[in-house]
């Protein structure tokens, strides 16, 4: 790989608690465990865990006990008792990106990394509560230092904000701070709005309201909730300074959660990439995503690598490929005849017959 191709597709994922932000990550890694947590030098904080059922909570003794000797570790606080302080026991912080007093204490420098699909980084924002700027200025300096680090490895290379739109207040004043205040130059933004079944409920609602069948209702519902979203929600983050490059609504989280909804996380990542301006990152997001291998043979095409490498074959069989390789590619190119035809040197119709 070349020096200055990076390996590592890095993320900022921003939102509330509630965001459905975990859901995210693990669909889009292809993950089943937590992450892995590092600090800004590479140091392991916390190694990764097995999802836990109920029957694997520890007592809520062992819970605070771990809680504070994170915390303290964390803030780099010397323990309040000479004794020794107790190790973590799996899923006692449940996890890394969900309401917790471990995660009251979290650093945006940390990152966290999935340990079946380590070619993603991703960083944590926990959202910006109203009236608090400490939050807002943490992103800002991290996006500032980040965006032009010299080694594109170490870059930051997309943004994910994630809003909840089972909320009373999908975008707050407070969230609408950073799309007003913080201008994240080259590294693209994309808006999550996770829970969007909740918007469709409420017009299926108000579609019922007016004497409509349920069945009607329901089958209405969905296009009545995107367009009271854009036209009331969308709004709010679009007319501000630096609005987001792309949009993306996920509905059906659960299905999400247990790896039968692609097409949402395929929407995500597809996004990301027409946001993004280089090429070399574009294809690493490609490459390094678990959740869906069409997006994978759909670039393949569009880049016209498989046309060329296949004319260069047809060109050269006499002298460089044998039988086998010549009729791989020809069996392969019949179910692509729309990016490839007659090879007018070597003679050769590449069409199925």
């Amino acid at each position: 790989m070349p020096q200055d191709q990076p390996d590592r597709f890095r993320i900022l994922i921003i939102g509330r608690a509630n965001a459905g932000k975990t859901t995210i990550l693990r669909a889009v890694c292809g993950a089943d465990e937590e992450p892995s947590v590092y600090d800004r030098e590479g140091h392991l904080i916390q190694a990764a865990q097995e999802r836990l059922t109920s029957d694997d909570k520890p007592a809520r003794k062992s819970i605070r006990s771990t809680i504070r000797s994170l915390r303290d570790r964390i803030t780099h606080k010397a323990p309040k008792s000479s004794g020794p302080s107790t190790p973590p026991s799996p899923g006692a912080l449940g996890s890394i990106l969900s309401p917790s007093s471990y995660r009251g204490e979290h650093n945006i420098e940390y990152s966290l990394i999935f340990p079946s699909n380590d070619r993603f980084v991703f960083h944590d924002s926990r959202g910006f509560e109203s009236g608090s700027t400490d939050e807002l200025e943490a992103v800002r300096n991290f996006i500032r230092v980040h965006a032009s680090k010299g080694s594109m490895e170490k870059q930051l290379h997309a943004i994910w904000y994630c809003f909840p739109a089972d909320s009373n207040q999908i975008i707050t004043t407070a969230e609408q701070e950073f799309f007003k205040k913080i201008d994240t130059g080259r590294v693209p933004v994309v808006a999550v709005f996770t829970k969007f079944d909740a918007l469709d409920a409420a017009a299926c609602g108000e579609i019922c309201a007016q004497g409509i069948s349920l069945g009607d209702a329901q089958n209405r519902a969905p296009q009545l909730a995107q367009a009271k979203f854009k036209e009331d929600v969308l709004p709010l983050i679009n007319s501000q300074p630096h609005p987001p490059k792309a949009v993306v609504c996920l509905r059906n989280m659960h299905r999400i959660s247990l790896g039968a909804n692609a097409k949402a996380t395929t929407e995500l990542i597809e996004k990301t990439v027409t946001s993004l301006d280089e090429d070399a990152l574009k294809l690493l997001l490609i490459q390094v995503q678990h959740s869906n291998v069409e997006l994978c043979i759909k670039a393949a095409i569009n880049s016209g690598i498989i046309g060329k490498t296949a004319q260069g074959m047809i060109r050269n069989h006499t002298t460089t490929v044998d039988s086998v390789q010549l009729d791989m590619v020809k069996r392969l190119f019949e179910w692509f005849p729309y990016i490839w035809g007659v090879s007018a040197d070597a003679q050769i119709i590449m069409f199925p017959s």
